[in-house]
């Protein structure tokens, strides 16, 4: 099974997704303006019921000097299920919900299924996917220190805490905000391994239909 293509997504933000209950900054007062920063960013960013976007995700790998670029599109339901599709250069889609995996691929052209219940760790990691793209932060706050990089508009940088299993993959995850804060521009996920990889949201709609067929793992034409 295709553990690795999912921990890529993560990476995502992916994922990924965006904090501490004792925010790591310099003084405390910097520490309480952050935390409010992220509250009142989480708000705005929340505010919706469903969501699709396109995205770029750039990878680029410590050992080769080209970037992998991969073009596709996001469609998140609340509370818990998120459809990833690529569709160029290759073909692959999944579905996560609190439940199970469902991914395909163009290689194997076969829909394989995880469930998480004998995985929490995976399970733990994909909840967290779910809310950097919802935007409850705040939520993330016992896993991550955060700094804030820039103030207009916002750049935040996550580092996990010692003991968050994010942290045997993920150095650092920062997160570019859209300049009127309703959602997310850009993520920028720093690896371990020195690999990093940055996904930038594209026509970004809120609350718009979403079709069945948007939450389907199949051979897409």
């Amino acid at each position: 099974m295709r553990i690795k293509k999912i921990f890529t997504i993560y990476l995502l933000f992916s994922c990924f997704l965006f904090l501490v209950s004792v925010v790591s900054l310099t003084e405390a007062n910097e520490a309480s303006d952050v935390h409010d920063m992220l509250r009142g960013l989480g708000e705005k960013v929340s505010n919706f019921k469903s969501l699709k976007t396109n995205f770029v995700q750039e990878k680029n790998l410590a050992i080769f000097k080209n970037k992998i670029i991969l073009r596709g599109r996001i469609y998140l339901q609340k509370p818990n299920k998120i459809a990833w599709h690529v569709d160029e250069p290759v073909k692959y889609s999944v579905l996560i919900t609190d439940k199970s995996i469902r991914q395909w691929d163009e290689d194997t052209n076969q829909v394989q299924e995880i469930a998480l219940s004998g995985n929490p760790v995976f399970q733990n990691v994909l909840n967290q996917l779910a809310v950097w793209f919802s935007g409850d932060y705040v939520s993330l706050l016992k896993d991550y220190d955060v700094r804030l990089l820039w103030k207009s508009p916002l750049v935040f940088e996550f580092i996990p805490k010692k003991g968050n299993v994010a942290g045997k993959i993920i150095k650092s995850i920062t997160i570019s905000v859209r300049d009127d804060e309703r959602y997310l521009k850009q993520i920028k996920i720093l690896e371990i391994s020195g690999d990093s990889t940055t996904i930038i949201f594209k026509d970004t709609i809120f609350n718009a239909p979403i079709d069945n067929l948007d939450f389907e793992v199949k051979r897409r034409v």
